[in-house]
């Protein structure tokens, strides 16, 4: 099982945010069947939430940060909760 995980940032102005078990329920609804998405974990702070995307993937498969990064976008374009929040890219985090 290969973990990512991957941070959102809520706007400048202070938002409420979903339950983390929306959040993670939105992420699965967003995962496509190649995410091969197992299990989401979600935790909640202050303007910012960390999802850990726990999927089958090989943990030897570079392109999985990645591809979870775009999950997470799409979930976040699809609900209007999420208006405004975006990923932190992993190259930022360093």
């Amino acid at each position: 099982m290969h973990l990512t995980l991957v941070v959102l940032t809520s706007p400048a102005e202070p938002r409420e945010w979903l339950p983390p078990r929306r959040i993670a329920t939105l992420l699965h609804e967003a995962a496509h069947p190649e995410d091969l998405l197992e299990h989401v974990s979600v935790s909640c702070g202050p303007g910012h939430v960390i999802a850990g995307l726990h999927t089958r993937h090989p943990l030897t498969d570079t392109a999985v940060p990645t591809a979870m990064e775009a999950l997470v976008d799409r979930a976040l374009r699809a609900e209007p909760d999420f208006a405004d929040w975006h990923v932190v890219p992993r190259a930022r985090m360093s």
